[in-house]
């Protein structure tokens, strides 16, 4: 006994026909004919008495056909509830990434599509580098976002082999100063006063002996003395008010992509040393789901416009 044989013999004794209960169900009258007489032959029983006009339920058939709507009500029941979660239930996605920038920029472009579509669940993560690794590793993520410079390449791609995810290119950079449009200093055109001014540390884990979340010699190399005033914060909201009514000073991984909040203007640090090249992380054997694919073609395409 199999449900589609129940459906087919509840919808012939619904329309009294062979004929019109495969109309109704989209089949052939001999697949309705089959499923009866499989029936009748495996609970040995009569279930319907033919003639000219039909087909009429016999004492047995008016029996069976009680369990039988039973059975076929509760199965469509079922799908129906399980069809409704499945087009409720959100689809989650995560990204784990160096820069909040990274995660949140293309994610415009989906919520502008998807927005009143389907219900999502993002998660945004902004974290080290090694810990973008590691959460992917882990299946904590995703998707992950990083970057690095020449230097520090190999010793990337080894941790990825460790850890067993794949780094793809996705597109270079340079760092850049990041200060109000108004600012002292882009009006001289010379970055070799920086230490002058306060310095935002846009850090994962608090250490003022650094200035960089990420070591890099490059930085260090703007600064002919240690800058006078350093303020570290996890924060970016902070980051940016903070530039946005001071002469204080951030770097950032790419030029001002953050829209028009602020009045901000990047300069971008001369020398090979100080390019950039992004990654995205992906476990290896895994595949992104349609929501991730189209994040990483929306990242791909906005780091060809940097």
């Amino acid at each position: 006994m199999t449900f589609q044989q129940l459906t087919y013999f509840v919808t012939a004794a619904r329309f009294g026909s062979i004929n019109q209960a495969a109309e109704h169900l989209y089949t052939h009258q001999s697949n309705i004919s089959n499923a009866v007489r499989q029936l009748e032959e495996e609970f040995s029983i009569q279930l319907f008495d033919r003639n000219s006009k039909g087909v009429q339920l016999t004492t047995a058939g008016r029996e069976f056909l009680t369990y039988a709507q039973d059975l076929v009500r509760k199965k469509e029941n079922l799908e129906q509830l399980y069809q409704v979660r499945v087009k409720n239930h959100p689809q989650h996605f995560s990204v784990a990434a160096m820069r909040s920038f990274f995660a949140y920029a293309p994610l415009l472009a989906i919520l502008d599509k998807h927005l009143w579509n389907e219900p999502m669940n993002l998660r945004l993560q902004k974290c080290s580098r090694m810990d973008v690794i590691d959460l992917v590793s882990r299946s904590e993520a995703d998707l992950g976002i990083l970057f690095s410079m020449q230097g520090a390449v190999s010793r990337l791609m080894q941790a990825a082999r460790i850890r067993d995810v794949e780094l793809t290119p996705l597109g270079e950079s340079c760092l850049h100063a990041v200060m109000r449009s108004g600012h002292p200093l882009l009006r001289s055109g010379d970055l070799g006063g920086l230490s002058r001014y306060p310095y935002v540390i846009i850090e994962n884990d608090e250490d003022y002996s650094r200035l960089y979340d990420d070591a890099s010699g490059s930085i260090s190399d703007l600064f002919s003395t240690p800058p006078s005033t350093i303020i570290s914060t996890n924060d970016s909201m902070a980051c940016q008010s903070i530039v946005a009514n001071s002469d204080a000073f951030f770097i950032s991984t790419t030029p001002w992509k953050h829209g028009p909040h602020y009045d901000f203007a990047s300069i971008p640090l001369s020398g090979e040393e100080n390019r950039i090249t992004f990654y995205s992380v992906i476990h290896c054997g895994q595949s992104l789901s349609p929501l991730g694919q189209e994040f990483l073609e929306s990242l791909r395409q906005l780091m060809q416009e940097l």
